[in-house]
This record gives C-alpha cells, structure tokens and sequence, in this order.
C-alpha cells in the first residue's frame, strides 16, 4: 500500500484581472481568471521542524500571484504557471505542488477554461 501522508498549503480561489491571451479582443482590457495553488510537504519532516523561520509562507505567494494584475500582457497561461512552480519550488521542503489558472469569461460569461499542473519537485528541478 502507497503512503500518501502529506501536508497540503493552500491558497484558494484568488481572483484577478489579467492582461493574458493572444487574440486581439483578449489585448484590450485585463480578463477576470482565478488561480489556485496547493503546496505539498512531507508531514514526518515539515510538521516536526517547522517554526517561524521555516515555514511555507502562502503570504509571499498570495502576495507574487497578486502582483501579476499589474503586469503588461502576457501571452499563455503556461508562463505564469512555470513562474508559479519555480516559486513555489524554492522552498526546500516543497515536495510537490498543484496550481492551476482559469479565465473565467473566455466563452462568455462565467464560462471558463483553464490550464492545470501537478508536478512532483524531481519532475521540476
């Protein structure tokens, strides 16, 4: 049987407006999108040595995710996930992590689509 222990740091459902996409009508004006990311820990090591000096900050995450509302357009995306993961894997104790990006209105209103990843620290580095 599989040992699947693990700690789960999360940040859920932040929404923004997003200059993302490559079709013109997706240049004029910032696209509401959601992001969600979940962190991965192993519990045995994370839970027994974590502190203030240790932790997975999700603050610093929300914060990186947040600034992206200002950023000039951005084609896919997949940029800002692999920018996602590189963050995310900077924390060593980061086993894996899920994050995912939807734009919500791409086929109208509330109709959205999106592009997620799972991936395991050794699959990143």
């Amino acid at each position: 049987m599989e040992k699947n222990s693990h700690v789960k740091i999360f940040l859920d459902s932040i929404e923004l407006p997003l200059r993302i996409g490559i079709f013109d009508h997706e240049k004029n004006a910032p696209q509401r999108a959601v992001v969600d990311l979940e962190l991965y820990a192993d519990p045995k090591t994370y839970l027994k040595t974590v502190n203030l000096e240790t932790i997975i900050d999700y603050g610093v995450l929300y914060e990186a995710i947040k600034a992206w509302a200002i950023r000039p357009q951005v084609q896919l995306i997949e940029d800002y996930l692999k920018e996602l993961l590189d963050l995310c894997f900077e924390h060593e104790a980061v086993s894996a992590c899920r994050a995912s990006i939807r734009k919500l209105d791409v086929f109208g209103k509330d109709q959205g689509a999106g592009v997620e990843v799972f991936m395991h620290r050794a699959d990143w580095v």
